[in-house]
């Protein structure tokens, strides 16, 4: 999995943005290699600490495996492997902070 720090970074209105602006709002923001990416935060279910994943045979390359959160089955998808990026070795170390997010 890819080492990724969480943040979350408050979006304004500005003179150039008009209030009805859908980006407004505050966003989990995470880096994978030089890429930043971001999701409102009002899209995020939960941060968890990171958890053994139970690998799932003939599934694509990009999911990981599954989690058991709450007694529900959730699946882990590896977003390096997902958007083509190049691959690092997946460990408990791989997250700075451990934490992971689970969208809606």
């Amino acid at each position: 999995m890819a080492t990724a720090t969480l943040s979350i970074k408050p979006r304004g209105v500005t003179a150039a943005s008009p209030s009805t602006d859908t980006r407004v709002g505050k966003y989990l923001v995470f880096q994978l290699g030089k890429e930043e990416f971001g999701t409102n935060v009002l899209k995020i279910r939960e941060i968890m600490k990171l958890q053994e994943i139970t690998s799932v045979p003939q599934t694509p390359p990009f999911v990981k495996g599954v989690i058991n959160l709450h007694g529900k089955v959730i699946p882990v998808i590896d977003l390096r492997a997902k958007f083509g990026m190049p691959q690092e070795e997946y460990s408990m170390k791989a997250a700075s902070s451990g934490d992971i997010g689970l969208l809606k």
